[in-house]
C-alpha cells in the first residue's frame, strides 16, 4: 500500500533481501495477513501463526525464544503519481493486506534502513552508541534493535 499523504516526515523502512535462503527455497516463503498497518523490515513470530482458509497465515508478534520471519513484500502500489508515490520510504504493509514473510535462518544477511532499527543505550548517563554494518540486532515486539 502507498500512503495516501505521502507524508515526508513519516519515511517508512525500506528492507532488502540481501542474502536469505528462503529466496533460493520458497517454502521458506509465507503469506501473512498483517493485523496492523507495518513496515517491511519488521518481524513476526513463526511458531504461533494460524492457517487460515488454506489461503494465509495470521500475524503474531514475536516472543524471546519464537522463531522469526522478515516482512518483506514487494513495494509496488497501484498508483505512480504522483512521483512520490513510487519512493519505497512512502510502502508500508496495510492492515489485512496479504504481505509477504521470509523465515530467517542461521547465516541470512537482509539490509533495513536506519529508520528500522531503535538504538540500544547503554550506561550512565545513557549514551546511543551508532549502527554499524554487519552489527547484530534482537527482535523487540515487530521491531528491531542494535
Amino acid at each position: 500500500m502507498i500512503n495516501a499523504f505521502l507524508q515526508a516526515v513519516n519515511k517508512h523502512v525500506v528492507a532488502e533481501s540481501t542474502n536469505l535462503q528462503a529466496t533460493y527455497d520458497a517454502k521458506h516463503i509465507f503469506n501473512v495477513r498483517a493485523g496492523a498497518d507495518i513496515d517491511n523490515g519488521k518481524v513476526v513470530n513463526l511458531d504461533d501463526m494460524a492457517w487460515v482458509d488454506n489461503e494465509y497465515f495470521t500475524m503474531v508478534q514475536p516472543t524471546a525464544t519464537s522463531r522469526v520471519g522478515l516482512i518483506l513484500s514487494v513495494p509496488i502500489g497501484a498508483d505512480e503519481r504522483p512521483k512520490a508515490a513510487t519512493y519505497e520510504h512512502n510502502f508500508y504493509n496495510g492492515k489485512d493486506e496479504i504481505m509477504r514473510v521470509y523465515d530467517l535462518m542461521v547465516g541470512d544477511k537482509f539490509t533495513v534502513s536506519e529508520n528500522g532499527i531503535t538504538k540500544i543505550s547503554s550506561g550512565s548517563p545513557a549514551v546511543e552508541t551508532d549502527l554499524a554494518k554487519g552489527q547484530y540486532i534482537v527482535a523487540d515486539g515487530y521491531d528491531l534493535k542494535a
